[in-house]
């Protein structure tokens, strides 16, 4: 539940369409055929390589993504660092029913409120006319708490405007890496369930409230810029790509729940086991390859940007 609401030349050319406010220079276009995404950021210490590519979500539905360039980069990596894997270890049956039943009781707000009585009236308001657009049929969501309402209502916003947060480049990505003979890390962290359900009990109303409204607002003012992210992601445009932001309105909302229930300490240990998986690789290696979400790579805290301050070069594609 927690980590629910918590990241090719063209074959054919894509259809323009022309939106009212894509960044300067960008046409959105409906991307069909076969594409690159973005070239490869190069990470170098002396004579070792590490090639990041930079990974996006959403992307537009239905896309065909040429792997042909990573699959070259991973055919001579001597290393790769995966994509950071959150699990939970298995539990008996018994087990298994118990939470079960906690998260049912836990996915409802206390008292068996609905959802008009537990929001504010404007934020309310705001939500029932995007409920009444995307999710007109589903009675299930008034039941529900905030997070879980509002990541609802998301998935199915993104689905009307063509987007899919579907991670099938990921798994391409895994699907190379397993055909080869190259050393994977797997930086994977093991969440115990029961701890995840105890912590969700400790989340105040206020940050549930914040972060209904934060997803809220994705939803009514990032679409558009949604779609286009997509479209340059898919033609490899990294001017474009340059130009945006990249506001995480599930990973903002991850971020206030788990400040709120103690668990701020998880991403400070991704990122700091990712720096030090990087670095241990470029020591190593020759050539070696990694993903990252496409943040990382532009953002001024990123970790592309962190890995620069240690001083390592970087080149831009």
């Amino acid at each position: 539940m927690l980590l629910s609401v918590a990241p090719v030349s063209a074959q054919n050319d894509p259809t323009a369409e022309r939106r009212e406010s894509p960044p300067a220079g960008i046409d959105e276009m409906t991307v069909v055929g076969r594409y690159p995404g973005p070239p490869m950021w190069k990470v170098s210490s002396g004579t070792h390589v590490l090639w990041i590519f930079g990974n996006l979500t959403p992307l537009p539905k239905g896309l065909s993504w040429d792997s042909r360039n990573v699959e070259r980069v991973i055919e001579r990596a001597q290393a790769v660092i995966g994509e950071i894997q959150f699990s939970a270890p298995e539990y008996n049956p018994i087990k298994i029913i118990g939470l079960v039943r906690q998260a049912r009781r836990l996915s409802r707000n206390a008292d068996g409120a609905a959802l008009v009585a537990v929001l504010p009236p404007d934020l309310y308001t705001r939500y029932a006319a995007l409920h009444a657009r995307y999710t007109p049929r589903d009675r299930s969501s008034e039941k529900l708490r905030p997070a879980l309402a509002v990541q609802r209502l998301y998935d199915a916003a993104l689905d009307d405007a063509g987007l899919t947060s579907d991670r099938q480049v990921s798994r391409a990505i895994r699907r190379i890496v397993r055909r080869s003979d190259v050393a994977a890390t797997r930086l994977k962290f093991v969440l115990e369930p029961q701890t995840v359900l105890a912590d969700l009990q400790e989340i105040t109303p206020t940050a549930e409230i914040n972060c209904f409204e934060t997803a809220m607002a994705s939803i009514e003012t990032d679409l558009d810029a949604m779609k286009a992210r997509g479209n340059a992601w898919a033609l490899g445009d990294v001017e474009a790509l340059r130009r945006f932001d990249y506001p995480d309105a599930q990973g903002d909302c991850l971020a206030m729940l788990v400040s709120a229930a103690g668990l701020d300490e998880i991403k400070r240990s991704v990122y700091a086991q990712w720096l030090a998986e990087a670095e241990a690789v470029l020591a190593a290696h020759a050539t070696s390859f990694a993903v990252l979400p496409m943040r990382e790579l532009f953002a001024a805290d990123g970790l592309l940007a962190q890995l620069a301050a240690k001083g390592y070069a970087i080149t831009a594609p």
